[in-house]
């Protein structure tokens, strides 16, 4: 097996706990794309988002955005692949919506928009101590339903923290039935795709046009919504703290994003 592709979830796993990248981490990264290696950030976030991964990463060609959504070139600032929600589905699932008491962020254009109210408290809606990110990285608008009837366009995908269990989980299995692709990447959220958009679809695409199969590609995560990704991949890698589904699927387990996990896996089968 040759890897000449290695795709790399981003919370909890390349960003540490505190959503940092360390040191060893960025050096190790640039020592595989030094030996002609691509790399590809495949992540549930945005580009407005990654900001400061970027800034860390800046020799890093490729970014699946979205849970799948989008593919982006970095060097060209060009989207070489997208799989949205239409308008007509976009709308469907925020009259779903209308009834709960819910932080919505909609994901379009590389940027997360979220209404003023749930802005206004990070906390209340779900942010815990990462209220900070929230502030820095959404961009509020009076109301959600407006803004995207007035937009006229498709959504990447919506990000839904809830504040009931039950309520997560009731419109969790009514979204499902309804074909839309369902993940998480966090204990009280749920991410919602088209029903085709996912990581693996999206690293499946950049491969083929890369020129790579499977075979080629090396992927790392942690999260239920990286098992379509580890799933493709040639090498399927679970971190040490990764969720059971994970782990399951996984040819190797290297050490938690606590201690470097995705810097040891490149290591042992990239640079050794």
């Amino acid at each position: 097996m040759s890897i000449q592709l290695i795709a790399l979830d981003m919370d909890g796993t390349t960003l540490t706990p505190a959503l940092q990248l360390t040191k060893k981490t960025i050096e190790t990264i640039k020592r595989a794309i030094d030996r002609n290696v691509e790399v590809v950030i495949c992540t549930g976030r945005t580009l407005d988002e990654l900001e400061d991964v970027f800034l860390h990463l800046p020799f890093v060609k490729y970014v699946i955005a979205g849970n799948g959504s989008a593919v982006w070139n970095l060097a060209t600032k060009e989207k070489i692949y997208e799989n949205t929600l239409s308008l007509k589905q976009t709308m469907q699932i925020l009259q779903l919506l209308e009834q709960i008491d819910l932080r919505i962020e909609a994901f379009a254009d590389g940027k997360v928009y979220i209404r003023q109210h749930c802005y206004d408290r990070p906390v209340e809606y779900g942010a815990g101590e990462f209220a900070h990110f929230i502030i820095k990285t959404r961009t509020p608008v009076p109301n959600i339903h407006d803004f995207i009837t007035e937009r006229n366009l498709p959504i990447d995908k919506f990000n839904l923290y809830f504040k009931k269990v039950e309520e997560r989980a009731a419109m969790w299995n009514q979204l499902e039935k309804l074909g839309y692709s369902i993940t998480t990447s966090f204990q009280q959220n749920v991410e919602v795709n088209s029903s085709t958009a996912n990581k693996g679809n999206a690293l499946k695409e950049l491969s083929s046009s890369l020129n790579m199969t499977s075979e080629n590609v090396m992927a790392i995560g942690d999260a239920m919504n990286d098992l379509s990704m580890l799933k493709f991949a040639g090498l399927p890698i679970a971190m040490g703290n990764a969720v059971p589904a994970v782990k399951e699927i996984a040819q190797y387990i290297t050490d938690t994003n606590s201690d470097e996990g995705v810097a040891k896996a490149i290591e042992k089968f990239i640079l050794k």
